[in-house]
């Protein structure tokens, strides 16, 4: 730690770029010295495959979310101007993207907060109908600070990827010349390996599992002032695996009972939301999975027990544990509670977990061996399948007799405990 201050010292007395920083501005919880260096070109923009996001002449294919900025298309650009009182707002693509290389042209016209978001997606509204997006941001910083190019997590915890880093990040924060005229931002996202460039200048360098999907948005941030262009919106779809929505119809159609019978009535789907209202017997998808990522939201009744199994064979496969961890008497059983991989990985219990009647996003990673699982964001139950800790903990489980228990491809699948839950956008995405 000693060390660390020391270095930041030396870096806000040595570079004139950061004299109006404070000292030790740095965004709370990050650790300067674990940023990695971008040391990649900027890739290929005149490469085979680039697509225009802006027609040039009208909004068609975007959709404005958030609070209610005026976005238009004005001289061959994106304009997005800031409306006092109003919270952030967002232009964003019809289209999702998974992997990609993405670039534009901006400039501020009047400096206000700004940013390109990216594999973002939108909250549930809140009472006053209001969806919060969140994701990440390419951050459009045209203060002292000269973070553009930064990575944000807007509405996820902050910043991911802030030029912290003594000397490693001086050419990132001197990428900008002009803060009056046109800039060029570049964004790749491979899997989880994410990097960015500002007028060809490498800036940020993020490995990051949160999210791995979603549409691009061109940010105008709530404030008193800010007038945004952007020109050349242009992308190169390089595809990968797309998440699928497991309840996309709005029907059962690809679901069944264990028996491969159709979901019975006591299940039911309103409005994108799943429960089961009385006993009905599991439900799985009839597609079969085995490394995947899983995302979906839940909430369980008072008292409640359910949960989410996969790499299945009939009913059985491991599981995905969702609970009223307060009231159910399984509480008793660390590998029990809400998030646990059930009989085998005992969540923590200073985990986040939102109470009876509100809304749990859960995730689930199966690659090869590795067993992961997610609770509001973060990891709250980690495995390697055949390790010792595997071997211990399975030769302790109720599944010990099931030969190649946790191997298996087969369905995810819905629990029917006994009790009510609900579960909503369940995105799977095969790896």
């Amino acid at each position: 730690m000693m060390t660390t201050k020391l270095l930041l010292g030396v870096f806000l007395v040595s570079t004139p770029m950061l004299s109006a920083q404070k000292k030790n501005n740095w965004p709370k919880g990050i650790d300067p010295s674990t940023l990695l260096e971008n040391k990649d070109a900027e890739p290929d923009l005149k490469a085979d495959g680039f697509t225009d996001l802006f027609n040039g002449k009208d909004l068609s294919g975007w959709s404005i979310k958030g609070g209610k900025m005026k976005f238009e298309a004005r001289g061959g650009s994106i304009v997005g101007t800031c409306v006092p009182g109003q919270p952030n707002s967002f232009l964003c693509t019809d289209k999702n993207f998974a992997d990609f290389v993405f670039t534009t042209e901006f400039k501020w016209e009047v400096p206000g907060n700004s940013g390109v978001m990216f594999r973002a997606a939108t909250m549930e509204p809140d009472k006053n109908g209001f969806a919060r997006v969140f994701g990440y941001q390419s951050e459009m910083d045209n203060s002292d600070r000269r973070w553009t190019g930064g990575i944000y997590g807007e509405a996820m915890g902050g910043w991911k990827y802030p030029f912290s880093k003594p000397k490693v990040h001086d050419t990132a924060l001197a990428a900008i010349k002009d803060l009056k005229g046109w800039n060029r931002m570049t964004v790749s996202a491979k899997g989880n390996v994410i990097k960015t460039w500002i007028n060809g200048v490498p800036c940020s360098h993020l490995v990051n599992d949160e999210r791995s999907d979603g549409f691009i948005g061109l940010q105008v941030h709530g404030g008193k002032a800010g007038r945004i262009h952007w020109r050349n919106v242009r992308i190169q779809d390089l595809g990968g695996s797309k998440s699928v929505d497991l309840f996309a119809s709005g029907d059962f159609s690809a679901w069944a009972r264990t028996n491969g019978k159709p979901v019975p009535e006591g299940w039911s789907i309103k409005e994108g939301v799943v429960t089961r209202s009385k006993k009905s017997g599991d439900i799985a998808t009839k597609e079969k999975y085995k490394d995947f990522e899983l995302t979906f939201d839940w909430k369980i009744s008072e008292k409640g027990n359910s949960g989410v199994k996969y790499r299945t064979r009939g009913s059985l496969g491991l599981e995905y544990q969702v609970l009223d961890d307060e009231k159910h008497n399984d509480n008793k059983n660390p590998t029990h509670r809400a998030g646990s991989l059930y009989e085998l990985v005992a969540a923590p219990v200073d985990r986040e977990l939102k109470p009876v009647g509100e809304w749990n996003t859960g995730k689930i990673i199966a690659q090869g061996n590795l067993l992961q699982h997610f609770l509001n964001g973060k990891m709250v139950a980690e495995i390697e399948y055949g390790s010792e800790i595997w071997k211990k903990q399975f030769g302790k489980s109720k599944y010990k007799k099931n030969k190649g228990f946790g191997s298996w491809t087969g369905p995810v699948l819905l629990q029917d405990h006994g009790d009510q839950m609900w579960f909503k956008n369940m995105l799977i995405k095969k790896l």
